[in-house]
């Protein structure tokens, strides 16, 4: 028998074998009724220990660049007849860097009607409708004495106090980890007085592709709301020991609506006037609010890891934007190392000098003086003989 022969009976055995196991299993499940795995059975239970342990991977997320969108609006008629500073004027910004991809996916349509429901007051699906909707809507300090008299410009009005309104709306993310990523939502609007700033914090579980609400987050429950303001107050007593006189926080009233999940903690946002003159975050580190959190946030925070702040923070617009002014470039000259360059300077005569005055006639001069001598009409060659330019007759 050659080798050719011994591994072809050797294939032929292994396809029966394993065509007998087939018909075997075959007939086990006829006969029974029920199907069963061939490689054994587990509990429910027990692949959902075992889903739990599994570390789940992350992609990085995807934002797009910064756009930033303006346009003018002033009123055809001035408030005061003869005063060019009375128009009536509107701004309007909005610089948005706007996610593409979350943990890999790029079907984000909960978290873009989430986005700009909070950041242009809407219910459009697409950011170029609601970004093309809150621009071209301006905004007037006295909209009854506008009314539809107004039209827009192309370069930036000079906003003056009481006629100016500037509004602005900006967007971008703020903190991402492994398993939660919070991008901020600001609103800031100059009303021809005073400037108002609003900022807000949508939270986004990136493993479940899901708007965490602040229901999802803490317990709504009057008991532990009021503990919960405790604590809040104890951080309070805390920063105004450090803080002087007329210059420390009132006691909270209660527990504000918004709240953003920092790196370190939970910011708690008041708004102006609540407990200062001007808005104020307060932090309360997580393991303080451990048991007000639910139980789903919870689990989230243990599984939770690599924080990361965002430093590219969106600044809001000025109200009068200065002109740019070009600066010229500085020409420069590159310096020669190479080359060690050198200057002749002129041979100044001893005798020329100012303060020398010489004492004695030198002998011999250079110059030619002429004694009073003619010239013949001809020359003497070296032999001494006389040659005339004139040929003798």
């Amino acid at each position: 028998m050659t080798k050719k022969n011994l591994i072809i009976i050797i294939c032929l055995l292994t396809v029966i074998d394993l065509v007998a196991a087939g018909w075997y299993a075959t007939r086990r499940i006829e006969a029974s009724g029920k199907s069963q795995s061939l490689f054994g059975q587990r509990d429910s239970t027990e692949y959902i220990a075992m889903a739990d342990t599994i570390t789940s991977t992350t992609q990085a997320d995807v934002f797009d660049k910064l756009h930033h969108n303006t346009y003018y609006f002033t009123a055809n008629t001035p408030a005061k007849a003869g005063d060019n500073t009375s128009y009536y004027t509107s701004t309007k910004h909005v610089k948005v860097c706007w996610p593409q991809k979350v943990n890999g996916n790029d079907d984000l349509t909960e978290l873009n009607k989430e986005l700009i429901k909070v950041a242009f007051g809407t219910s459009h699906s697409q950011l170029k409708e609601a970004r093309y909707a809150y621009l071209n809507s301006p905004v007037f300090n006295n909209p009854a004495a506008v009314g539809d008299d107004y039209r827009t410009l192309v370069k930036a009005p000079r906003v003056y106090p009481l006629y100016g309104n500037v509004s602005q709306v900006l967007v971008y993310p703020y903190m991402t980890s492994l398993r939660l990523l919070v991008i901020e939502v600001d609103k800031v609007e100059y009303d021809g007085n005073s400037t108002d700033e609003n900022n807000y914090y949508i939270h986004y579980d990136r493993q479940n592709q899901r708007i965490l609400s602040r229901p999802d987050i803490l317990i709504t429950d009057a008991s532990k709301e009021n503990q919960l303001l405790k604590v809040i107050n104890n951080k309070i007593d805390e920063l105004n020991k450090k803080r002087g006189e007329d210059h420390r926080f009132q006691h909270a009233l209660n527990v504000p609506a918004d709240i953003c999940c920092s790196k370190k903690g939970v910011l708690f946002l008041f708004k102006q006037g609540s407990i200062s003159n001007e808005p104020i975050e307060i932090m309360i580190d997580y393991d303080k609010l451990s048991p007000f959190f639910t139980n789903d946030f919870k689990q989230l925070q243990d599984n939770n890891e690599g924080y990361w702040l965002y430093k590219n923070k969106i600044k809001p617009e000025p109200i009068n934007p200065q002109p740019e002014v070009k600066k010229q470039p500085v020409v420069t000259t590159p310096k020669n190392t190479y080359k060690r360059s050198y200057t002749k300077k002129k041979k100044s005569s001893y005798y020329k000098r100012p303060a020398y005055k010489p004492t004695f006639k030198p002998k011999r001069t250079n110059r030619k003086r002429y004694n009073g001598a003619r010239h013949r009409s001809g020359y003497y060659g070296y032999a001494g003989k006389r040659h005339s330019s004139h040929r003798r007759r």
